[in-house]
């Protein structure tokens, strides 16, 4: 295997293991991880939608405990995604595999290269971000036991989590118990959304890789040079070419068409919490703004705003990046001098113009990952938000 290709594999393999979702050890101690995640999340939701029975609170304080359970969802939803499609992400290992290995002796290696890095720079930025986002959040939640240490009073300071939860013991007494609990399945939450989304960005780079691999080798088909090379060997590398780069084109599409089915109503279903979600967080941030007696609650609100529209815009960029490589595959069957090809070689040029098309990424059969696709989200996101304020008003 190739070292881009090694790498990659490692990098996905290391963080796979870490979330029990690796595909091709199935041992006792990741049947233990699942059960333990499974735990953690089932654990986090029941606390967080008790208090909706036991508490009763006003607009703003529904609308904080709403969007809470809405992120535990997204997470949850993205988690058991891979979870249970398992299939799915060893034949997308394996199809990676078999492109690095068919390519490892050629040019198109640098292409790899260059994509790889471009999902890494994606990774590694969401990486450090959120990093540093965490070490801000458990700063500002553990600030009562920080300030006690530091500057301590004739009393303690309150103790209060930033996430509302019912564990059914005193949260001031239980303070590092409810602490323990928010961190542990924000920790879990956050590293599960790193783990599918540096997976799904790796699997569209990789794509629209090996899409501009095909709009290579057709535009390098008919070249000065190849033109020059006699009539039987000039046949023969152009109809190489030709079935090489639409060989790769086919396997590609069919690959992302079956990878789409198989999370076709989970992400659909991910994307419709994400607009709920970004609705409640819309809402309470202008909640939060009106009122401006709490810069710790405007400050998560911005936070995670941010982090759900990086999140929504970086996946429809993906995918109209992946569209725009299909695109290309066609375009560079007119771009090049197909017109002063031998006969044989213009008819193939003629049915590829005919029959490829650009591919689009559709979750649900009604949304499409695109530029557009993002506007309609933040468009309905707005739209859901105005009603909520409205009804409430």
């Amino acid at each position: 295997m190739i070292f881009a290709g090694e790498r990659c594999f490692k990098l996905h393999r290391l963080m796979f293991l870490a979330m029990g979702l690796w595909p091709y050890q199935k041992s006792s101690i990741w049947k233990i991880q699942s059960a333990f995640f499974f735990s953690v999340y089932c654990s986090n939701l029941f606390s967080q939608l008790l208090p909706f029975v036991t508490m009763v609170c006003n607009m703003d304080c529904s609308l904080k405990r709403f969007s809470y359970v809405c992120i535990l969802i997204a997470c949850f939803v993205s988690y058991y995604s891979f979870y249970f499609n398992s299939e799915i992400v060893m034949r997308a290992l394996q199809h990676m595999q078999h492109d690095w290995k068919m390519f490892e002796s050629s040019d198109a290696i640098n292409i790899f290269e260059e994509y790889l890095f471009e999902a890494y720079s994606f990774v590694f930025s969401a990486l450090i971000f959120l990093v540093v986002a965490a070490i801000i959040f458990v700063i500002f939640e553990c600030s009562p036991i920080i300030l006690d240490v530091i500057a301590p009073m004739n009393k303690s300071r309150l103790r209060k989590v930033e996430v509302d939860f019912e564990l059914f013991v005193d949260q001031e007494q239980y303070f590092v118990l409810y602490l323990v609990h928010e961190i542990l399945g924000a920790t879990i939450s956050i590293w599960s959304i790193i783990t599918t989304a540096t997976f799904l960005i790796t699997v569209f780079k990789h794509s629209c890789a090996t899409y501009k691999i095909a709009s290579y080798l057709i535009r390098n088909t008919i070249t000065d040079y190849t033109l020059q090379l006699p009539v039987a060997q000039k046949l023969q590398f152009m109809h190489q070419n030709i079935c090489l780069s639409v060989y790769i084109h086919r396997r590609t599409f069919e690959f992302c068409k079956d990878f789409l089915l198989s999370l076709d109503l989970w992400y659909f279903s991910l994307l419709l919490i994400c607009v709920l979600s970004l609705s409640c967080l819309l809402l309470r941030l202008y909640y939060a703004i009106m009122q401006f007696n709490n810069f710790y609650d405007l400050f998560t609100c911005c936070m995670f705003l941010f982090c759900y529209l990086v999140y929504m815009f970086v996946v429809n960029f993906l995918g109209q990046s992946y569209t725009e490589h299909s695109v290309k595959v066609l375009e560079s069957t007119y771009d090049t001098f197909w017109y002063v090809a031998p006969l044989p070689i213009q008819n193939l040029f003629l049915i590829m113009q005919k029959s490829i098309r650009s591919h689009k990424m559709v979750f649900g059969g009604l949304f499409v990952l695109s530029i557009e696709g993002f506007s309609t989200l933040i468009t309905a996101a707005v739209s859901y938000c105005t009603v909520m304020r409205t009804v409430h008003t």
